[in-house]
Protein backbone atom coordinates (compact mmCIF):
# COMPACT_ATOMS: atom_id res chain seq x y z
CA UNK A 1 0.00 0.00 0.00
CA UNK A 2 1.50 3.44 -1.17
CA UNK A 3 2.39 5.19 2.42
CA UNK A 4 -0.17 8.17 1.49
CA UNK A 5 -3.05 5.57 1.40
CA UNK A 6 -2.19 4.79 5.00
CA UNK A 7 -3.28 8.08 7.01
CA UNK A 8 -6.43 8.18 4.32
CA UNK A 9 -7.59 4.76 5.65
CA UNK A 10 -6.70 5.29 9.35
CA UNK A 11 -8.75 8.59 9.29
CA UNK A 12 -11.53 6.80 7.19
CA UNK A 13 -11.73 4.09 10.01
CA UNK A 14 -11.64 6.67 12.95
CA UNK A 15 -14.59 8.50 11.33
CA UNK A 16 -16.50 5.10 10.57
CA UNK A 17 -16.33 4.64 14.40
CA UNK A 18 -16.83 7.57 15.67
CA UNK A 19 -20.19 7.36 13.71
CA UNK A 20 -20.69 3.62 15.28
CA UNK A 21 -19.89 4.23 18.74
CA UNK A 22 -21.41 7.96 19.50
CA UNK A 23 -24.62 6.56 19.12
CA UNK A 24 -23.93 3.68 21.11
CA UNK A 25 -22.41 5.75 23.66
CA UNK A 26 -25.20 7.98 23.49
CA UNK A 27 -27.97 5.38 24.19
CA UNK A 28 -25.40 3.74 26.87
CA UNK A 29 -25.78 7.26 28.63
CA UNK A 30 -29.52 7.80 28.32
CA UNK A 31 -30.37 3.92 29.69
CA UNK A 32 -27.70 4.87 32.61
CA UNK A 33 -29.73 7.89 33.17
CA UNK A 34 -33.44 6.55 33.14
CA UNK A 35 -31.97 3.92 35.55
CA UNK A 36 -30.89 6.29 38.11
CA UNK A 37 -34.04 8.52 37.99
CA UNK A 38 -36.05 5.29 37.70
CA UNK A 39 -37.69 5.54 34.41
CA UNK A 40 -38.71 2.96 31.82
CA UNK A 41 -35.59 1.49 30.21
CA UNK A 42 -36.92 0.63 26.93
CA UNK A 43 -39.85 3.53 26.28
CA UNK A 44 -39.99 5.75 23.46
CA UNK A 45 -41.78 8.23 25.12
CA UNK A 46 -42.65 11.97 24.83
CA UNK A 47 -40.30 13.17 28.00
CA UNK A 48 -40.33 16.82 26.61
CA UNK A 49 -44.46 16.90 26.95
CA UNK A 50 -44.58 15.04 29.69
CA UNK A 51 -42.26 17.16 31.33
CA UNK A 52 -45.05 20.05 30.02
CA UNK A 53 -48.01 18.27 31.46
CA UNK A 54 -46.41 18.08 34.89
CA UNK A 55 -44.95 21.73 34.50
CA UNK A 56 -48.84 22.92 33.83
CA UNK A 57 -50.82 20.54 36.07
CA UNK A 58 -48.15 19.16 39.11
CA UNK A 59 -47.89 15.47 39.58
CA UNK A 60 -51.74 14.64 41.12
CA UNK A 61 -53.24 15.97 37.36
CA UNK A 62 -53.01 15.31 33.86
CA UNK A 63 -54.20 17.05 30.53
CA UNK A 64 -57.93 15.49 29.45
CA UNK A 65 -58.73 16.45 25.92
CA UNK A 66 -62.24 16.65 27.31
CA UNK A 67 -62.12 18.36 30.49
CA UNK A 68 -59.00 20.38 30.37
CA UNK A 69 -57.14 18.44 32.93
CA UNK A 70 -58.06 15.35 35.41
CA UNK A 71 -56.99 13.90 38.40
CA UNK A 72 -54.76 11.05 37.89
CA UNK A 73 -55.68 7.39 38.70
CA UNK A 74 -53.98 5.68 41.59
CA UNK A 75 -52.29 8.73 42.77
CA UNK A 76 -50.63 7.99 46.31
CA UNK A 77 -49.41 10.01 48.95
CA UNK A 78 -49.99 10.49 52.59
CA UNK A 79 -53.42 12.26 52.88
CA UNK A 80 -53.85 12.18 49.22
CA UNK A 81 -54.91 9.35 47.56
CA UNK A 82 -56.95 8.58 44.30
CA UNK A 83 -58.66 5.18 42.93
CA UNK A 84 -60.01 4.79 39.11
CA UNK A 85 -61.13 7.96 37.25
CA UNK A 86 -59.52 10.20 39.74
CA UNK A 87 -61.49 9.55 42.55
CA UNK A 88 -60.85 10.50 45.73
CA UNK A 89 -60.42 7.96 48.58
CA UNK A 90 -63.02 8.66 51.65
CA UNK A 91 -61.47 5.69 53.50
CA UNK A 92 -59.79 2.40 52.10
CA UNK A 93 -62.33 1.57 49.73
CA UNK A 94 -60.64 -0.42 46.91
CA UNK A 95 -63.05 0.71 43.76
CA UNK A 96 -65.77 3.14 42.51
CA UNK A 97 -69.30 2.05 44.28
CA UNK A 98 -72.37 2.26 42.71
CA UNK A 99 -76.23 3.17 43.95
CA UNK A 100 -74.95 5.29 45.87
CA UNK A 101 -73.90 9.19 45.60
CA UNK A 102 -71.83 10.84 43.42
CA UNK A 103 -70.20 14.02 44.46
CA UNK A 104 -69.03 16.48 41.73
CA UNK A 105 -67.51 20.05 41.92
CA UNK A 106 -64.36 22.15 42.45
CA UNK A 107 -61.43 22.22 45.35
CA UNK A 108 -64.24 22.75 47.96
CA UNK A 109 -65.23 18.99 47.10
CA UNK A 110 -62.55 17.45 46.16
CA UNK A 111 -60.88 18.81 49.30
CA UNK A 112 -57.40 19.90 48.30
CA UNK A 113 -54.71 18.91 49.62
CA UNK A 114 -55.02 20.51 53.13
CA UNK A 115 -57.58 18.53 54.27
CA UNK A 116 -56.74 14.72 54.31
CA UNK A 117 -59.06 12.01 52.06
CA UNK A 118 -61.12 11.39 55.25
CA UNK A 119 -61.60 14.87 56.17
CA UNK A 120 -63.75 16.07 52.78
CA UNK A 121 -67.19 16.62 53.04
CA UNK A 122 -67.91 13.65 50.82
CA UNK A 123 -65.67 11.51 53.34
CA UNK A 124 -67.93 13.24 56.31
CA UNK A 125 -71.46 12.75 54.32
CA UNK A 126 -70.19 9.20 54.07
CA UNK A 127 -70.11 8.72 57.55
CA UNK A 128 -73.30 10.34 58.16
CA UNK A 129 -75.47 8.49 55.98
CA UNK A 130 -73.48 5.15 55.73
CA UNK A 131 -74.13 5.30 52.10
CA UNK A 132 -71.21 5.28 49.27
CA UNK A 133 -70.34 8.71 48.31
CA UNK A 134 -68.16 9.34 45.04
CA UNK A 135 -65.96 11.92 45.83
CA UNK A 136 -65.21 13.11 41.91
CA UNK A 137 -64.49 16.74 42.95
CA UNK A 138 -61.38 18.41 41.03
CA UNK A 139 -59.60 21.40 41.95
CA UNK A 140 -59.65 24.59 39.89
CA UNK A 141 -62.72 22.92 37.69
CA UNK A 142 -65.28 25.86 36.39
CA UNK A 143 -69.23 24.71 36.14
CA UNK A 144 -68.98 23.70 32.82
CA UNK A 145 -66.00 20.96 33.37
CA UNK A 146 -67.89 19.79 36.65
CA UNK A 147 -71.06 18.97 34.37
CA UNK A 148 -69.12 17.40 32.03
CA UNK A 149 -67.43 14.83 34.59
CA UNK A 150 -70.87 14.57 35.75
CA UNK A 151 -71.94 12.84 32.45
CA UNK A 152 -68.64 11.14 32.23
CA UNK A 153 -69.22 9.24 35.66
CA UNK A 154 -73.17 8.63 36.01
CA UNK A 155 -73.21 5.76 33.28
CA UNK A 156 -70.66 4.08 35.96
CA UNK A 157 -71.41 5.14 39.04
CA UNK A 158 -75.44 4.46 38.92
CA UNK A 159 -75.72 6.97 42.01
CA UNK A 160 -79.18 7.16 43.80
CA UNK A 161 -78.25 10.83 44.28
CA UNK A 162 -76.22 12.99 42.45
CA UNK A 163 -74.30 16.24 44.17
CA UNK A 164 -73.48 18.83 42.46
CA UNK A 165 -71.21 21.22 43.95
CA UNK A 166 -70.83 25.44 42.50
CA UNK A 167 -68.39 27.40 44.67
CA UNK A 168 -69.17 31.44 43.22
CA UNK A 169 -66.30 31.51 41.17
CA UNK A 170 -66.90 28.37 39.08
CA UNK A 171 -69.39 30.38 37.52
CA UNK A 172 -66.83 32.99 36.53
CA UNK A 173 -64.56 29.78 35.11
CA UNK A 174 -67.16 29.02 32.91
CA UNK A 175 -67.19 32.28 31.30
CA UNK A 176 -63.75 31.57 29.78
CA UNK A 177 -61.60 29.12 27.53
CA UNK A 178 -58.76 29.63 29.77
CA UNK A 179 -58.53 30.11 33.27
CA UNK A 180 -54.91 29.52 34.26
CA UNK A 181 -54.84 26.75 31.64
CA UNK A 182 -56.75 25.85 28.36
CA UNK A 183 -60.27 24.39 29.36
CA UNK A 184 -63.51 23.83 27.44
CA UNK A 185 -66.04 26.19 27.15
CA UNK A 186 -69.67 26.31 25.77
CA UNK A 187 -71.63 28.69 23.28
CA UNK A 188 -75.08 29.38 23.22
CA UNK A 189 -76.62 29.95 20.28
CA UNK A 190 -80.06 29.63 19.72
CA UNK A 191 -80.61 27.87 22.98
CA UNK A 192 -78.08 25.09 22.12
CA UNK A 193 -74.65 24.61 23.65
CA UNK A 194 -71.88 24.14 21.70
CA UNK A 195 -68.67 22.53 22.96
CA UNK A 196 -65.26 23.86 22.26
CA UNK A 197 -62.28 21.64 23.45
CA UNK A 198 -59.61 22.45 25.58
CA UNK A 199 -56.35 22.77 23.70
CA UNK A 200 -53.17 20.79 24.43
CA UNK A 201 -50.56 23.21 26.43
CA UNK A 202 -47.97 22.90 23.25
CA UNK A 203 -45.94 25.95 24.32
CA UNK A 204 -45.17 27.52 20.16
CA UNK A 205 -45.94 26.52 17.22
CA UNK A 206 -42.26 25.78 14.99
CA UNK A 207 -41.32 25.48 11.57
CA UNK A 208 -42.74 21.83 10.14
CA UNK A 209 -38.52 20.64 10.22
CA UNK A 210 -37.59 22.03 13.52
CA UNK A 211 -40.92 20.71 15.30
CA UNK A 212 -39.93 17.45 13.78
CA UNK A 213 -36.60 17.62 15.49
CA UNK A 214 -37.68 18.70 19.06
CA UNK A 215 -40.02 16.17 18.60
CA UNK A 216 -36.91 13.65 17.81
CA UNK A 217 -35.16 14.81 20.62
CA UNK A 218 -37.81 14.62 23.00
CA UNK A 219 -37.53 10.85 23.03
CA UNK A 220 -34.45 10.72 24.98
CA UNK A 221 -35.06 11.41 29.18
CA UNK A 222 -31.36 13.16 29.44
CA UNK A 223 -31.85 15.19 26.56
CA UNK A 224 -35.28 16.76 27.98
CA UNK A 225 -33.17 16.60 31.58
CA UNK A 226 -30.60 18.87 29.65
CA UNK A 227 -32.28 21.13 27.12
CA UNK A 228 -35.22 21.77 30.08
CA UNK A 229 -32.40 23.55 32.00
CA UNK A 230 -30.07 24.77 29.19
CA UNK A 231 -32.14 26.50 26.97
CA UNK A 232 -36.20 26.30 28.19
CA UNK A 233 -38.07 28.85 26.00
CA UNK A 234 -37.23 26.46 23.17
CA UNK A 235 -37.50 23.13 25.09
CA UNK A 236 -41.25 23.96 27.16
CA UNK A 237 -41.72 27.68 26.11
CA UNK A 238 -43.96 29.87 28.22
CA UNK A 239 -45.50 26.45 29.92
CA UNK A 240 -46.42 26.78 33.69
CA UNK A 241 -47.54 30.80 32.93
CA UNK A 242 -51.02 31.12 33.75
CA UNK A 243 -53.37 32.49 31.09
CA UNK A 244 -56.94 34.08 31.38
CA UNK A 245 -58.56 34.46 28.07
CA UNK A 246 -62.50 34.92 28.24
CA UNK A 247 -64.13 33.10 25.72
CA UNK A 248 -67.06 35.86 25.25
CA UNK A 249 -70.39 33.66 26.55
CA UNK A 250 -72.59 34.22 29.20
CA UNK A 251 -71.23 31.90 32.14
CA UNK A 252 -74.71 32.12 33.95
CA UNK A 253 -76.41 31.32 31.55
CA UNK A 254 -74.53 28.29 29.94
CA UNK A 255 -74.14 27.30 33.66
CA UNK A 256 -77.98 27.24 33.57
CA UNK A 257 -78.36 25.31 30.57
CA UNK A 258 -75.79 22.66 31.63
CA UNK A 259 -77.50 21.96 34.86
CA UNK A 260 -80.84 21.54 32.76
CA UNK A 261 -79.09 19.30 30.33
CA UNK A 262 -77.42 17.04 33.46
CA UNK A 263 -80.49 17.07 35.24
CA UNK A 264 -82.28 15.44 32.64
CA UNK A 265 -79.65 13.06 31.89
CA UNK A 266 -79.90 12.11 35.57
CA UNK A 267 -83.56 11.84 36.32
CA UNK A 268 -83.80 9.35 33.11
CA UNK A 269 -81.70 6.75 35.54
CA UNK A 270 -83.74 7.97 38.34
CA UNK A 271 -81.14 9.97 40.11
CA UNK A 272 -82.04 12.68 42.12
CA UNK A 273 -80.22 15.78 42.09
CA UNK A 274 -79.02 18.27 44.64
CA UNK A 275 -77.62 21.51 43.69
CA UNK A 276 -74.63 22.52 46.65
CA UNK A 277 -73.70 25.75 46.85
CA UNK A 278 -70.53 26.95 48.59
CA UNK A 279 -69.05 30.58 49.01
CA UNK A 280 -66.13 31.97 49.93
CA UNK A 281 -65.14 33.07 53.48
CA UNK A 282 -65.08 37.03 52.36
CA UNK A 283 -68.56 36.53 51.17
CA UNK A 284 -69.95 35.20 53.93
CA UNK A 285 -68.03 37.86 56.32
CA UNK A 286 -68.77 41.00 53.61
CA UNK A 287 -72.12 40.37 52.60
CA UNK A 288 -76.07 39.74 53.56
CA UNK A 289 -76.90 37.18 50.70
CA UNK A 290 -75.01 35.40 48.13
CA UNK A 291 -73.12 36.65 45.19
CA UNK A 292 -75.87 37.95 41.85
CA UNK A 293 -74.60 34.62 39.90
CA UNK A 294 -75.01 32.18 42.72
CA UNK A 295 -78.75 33.74 42.52
CA UNK A 296 -79.11 33.83 38.83
CA UNK A 297 -78.15 29.90 39.30
CA UNK A 298 -80.61 29.23 41.69
CA UNK A 299 -83.34 30.88 39.94
CA UNK A 300 -82.80 28.56 37.13
CA UNK A 301 -81.79 25.25 39.03
CA UNK A 302 -85.06 25.26 40.88
CA UNK A 303 -87.57 25.07 37.76
CA UNK A 304 -85.70 22.21 36.87
CA UNK A 305 -86.75 20.08 39.76
CA UNK A 306 -83.27 20.25 40.95
CA UNK A 307 -83.01 20.38 44.67
CA UNK A 308 -81.07 23.61 46.28
CA UNK A 309 -78.85 23.42 49.55
CA UNK A 310 -77.17 26.78 49.90
CA UNK A 311 -74.28 26.75 52.59
CA UNK A 312 -74.79 30.88 52.88
CA UNK A 313 -77.24 31.70 55.18
CA UNK A 314 -76.29 29.01 58.07
CA UNK A 315 -72.97 30.62 57.48
CA UNK A 316 -73.89 34.22 57.79
CA UNK A 317 -75.80 33.58 61.03
CA UNK A 318 -72.62 32.02 62.59
CA UNK A 319 -70.68 34.83 61.47
CA UNK A 320 -73.25 37.32 62.78
CA UNK A 321 -73.30 35.59 66.14
CA UNK A 322 -69.40 35.43 66.59
CA UNK A 323 -67.54 36.89 63.98
CA UNK A 324 -64.27 34.50 65.16
CA UNK A 325 -66.50 31.29 64.17
CA UNK A 326 -65.65 31.39 60.52
CA UNK A 327 -61.97 30.92 61.55
CA UNK A 328 -62.48 27.53 62.92
CA UNK A 329 -64.77 26.46 59.53
CA UNK A 330 -61.83 28.27 56.50
CA UNK A 331 -58.38 27.73 56.48
CA UNK A 332 -57.16 31.80 57.11
CA UNK A 333 -55.19 33.25 54.15
CA UNK A 334 -56.83 34.53 50.61
CA UNK A 335 -60.37 36.22 50.50
CA UNK A 336 -61.62 32.46 49.39
CA UNK A 337 -60.25 30.18 51.84
CA UNK A 338 -61.24 26.66 51.35
CA UNK A 339 -62.87 24.46 54.41
CA UNK A 340 -60.93 22.84 57.17
CA UNK A 341 -61.74 19.73 58.23
CA UNK A 342 -64.96 21.41 60.71
CA UNK A 343 -65.89 23.36 57.57
CA UNK A 344 -66.77 19.70 56.04
CA UNK A 345 -68.48 18.34 58.09
CA UNK A 346 -70.69 21.68 58.53
CA UNK A 347 -71.21 20.98 55.04
CA UNK A 348 -71.71 17.43 54.95
CA UNK A 349 -74.38 17.86 57.72
CA UNK A 350 -76.53 20.22 55.28
CA UNK A 351 -76.68 17.66 52.66
CA UNK A 352 -77.41 14.48 54.97
CA UNK A 353 -80.61 16.67 55.92
CA UNK A 354 -81.22 17.52 52.66
CA UNK A 355 -81.25 13.54 51.78
CA UNK A 356 -83.42 12.57 55.07
CA UNK A 357 -86.21 15.04 53.54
Amino acid sequence: MHAFARPLLNGALRLTLACVLAPLAFVALDLGYRAQVHRPLLALDDWRAARIERVMFGDRARFDPVLGWAPREDYQSEDYNTLDRGIRLNSDEEGIRTGGVLAVGDVFTDGGIEVADGETWPAHLERMTGEPVVNAGVAGYAADQIVLRAEQLLPQVRPSTLVIGLFEETIVRTGHSSFGSSKPYFMLDGGALTYHAPRWPEPDALPGWQARVRDALARSAVLDAVLSRLVPAYWQGKAGEEVFQPAGNDPVAVTCALLERVAKRAKQGGTRVILFLQHARKTVFDRTEPSEDMRKVTTCAAPQGIEIVDQFQTLRSLAIANPGALNDLYFQGDGYGQMTPLGNWHAADLIARALNE
